[in-house]
């Protein structure tokens, strides 16, 4: 069952993404040029970073989604290789989930050309929302 939602958020992430995507700050489909498509899908709202000079390892944040349970957060590179996923019931999470941590202590770190992304599952793991995959780099 979690590797079908894993594939089916993937899915979702690669149709959803379309236009320019320069991700302006707001996160909106409007703000970054581009339009949702994620049929039967609301949209999470993606608030921060911005998409550029975010540093190594930025804090990502969204808007609560109603009817939400817990969030998964996934961060890929350039390449759409895998860098970090999250899992939990906040609307934020540092990369490599440790706030604050030190310069130079081990952890995943954003690579330029990086791209992010939120589902919003509900009590059952169902996706109930997906935001538009938006580029960062440090």
């Amino acid at each position: 069952m979690r590797a079908r939602v894993l594939v089916l958020i993937a899915a979702i992430l690669v149709g959803a993404c379309t236009g320019d995507g320069d991700g302006a700050e707001g996160g909106g489909p409007e703000a970054a040029g581009t339009r949702f498509e994620a049929p039967g899908l609301a949209e999470v709202r993606l608030l921060g970073p911005s998409t550029e000079g975010v540093g190594e390892v930025p804090t990502f944040e969204w808007s609560p989604v109603e009817g939400a349970a817990a969030y998964r957060l996934v961060v890929v590179d350039a390449d759409g290789g895998a860098v970090w996923a999250w899992e939990g019931d906040g609307t934020s999470a540092p990369l490599g989930g440790v706030p604050d941590r030190p310069v130079g202590a081990e952890g995943p770190v954003l690579s330029p050309g990086s791209s992010w992304s939120v589902s919003a599952l509900d009590a059952e793991g169902h996706v109930l929302a997906v935001s538009l995959l938006r580029p960062v780099s440090p």
